[in-house]
């Protein structure tokens, strides 16, 4: 794979940093662990290729990819479950990191599955259980198109498979912008 892959990935690491110290300074911990997720994973994407070791990382990326993916998902969708002030929170992240990291080593095929089920839970949930935030029409957006990215895009037989592999990085990049926006709280006003 040429080391022009890599582009993308460092599209998705760019928004993990900024989506995700944003979060972070707005106490949106769950969210914000999403995008160090998805930045890791990314990230061992632009080591990589960027660095000439295909071959050598190509086990950890794709490890890291399926993990860290589902532990994402599995972050947003705890969001809405938990709400973003649950006081909670480390032993959530920990439990999302069992469940990924459990369901890696012994049920990887069911990675997919529960990646698209709990991204498909969280569109349903920001819907029925919108969190007080700035755009939160964006979060249900930024959930069906990465739903839609991971179902037609990721290994679409009708693209060539570097345009497959930039565009469903740079969707990602552009539904993460989106969730992090979405998922922003309402400024407060003084009186």
């Amino acid at each position: 794979m040429p080391a022009h892959y890599a582009l993308s990935d460092a599209a998705i690491v760019l928004v993990t940093i900024f989506a995700g110290n944003m979060l972070w300074r707005n106490d949106r911990i769950l969210p914000a662990f999403a995008m160090a997720c998805f930045g890791v994973a990314a990230f061992i994407g632009v080591v990589r290729f960027g660095g000439g070791l295909q071959v050598e990382l190509a086990a950890l990326h794709a490890g890291a990819s399926q993990g860290l993916g589902l532990a994402g998902a599995l972050a947003i969708f705890c969001t809405y479950l938990f709400r973003p002030n649950d006081r909670h929170r480390i032993w959530t992240i920990a439990v999302i990191l069992c469940v990924a990291t459990t369901t890696l080593l012994f049920a990887r095929p069911l990675i997919g599955p529960f990646f698209i089920l709990a991204l498909a839970i969280a569109f349903v949930v920001s819907i029925a259980r919108p969190i007080p935030a700035r755009s939160c029409w964006l979060v249900p957006v930024a959930c069906a198109v990465m739903l839609a990215n991971t179902l037609f895009i990721r290994r679409a037989a009708w693209l060539d498979e570097s345009v497959a592999w930039h565009a469903y990085h740079v969707v990602i990049a552009l539904a993460l912008a989106a969730l992090a926006q979405g998922l922003m709280p309402v400024a407060r006003t003084v009186r």
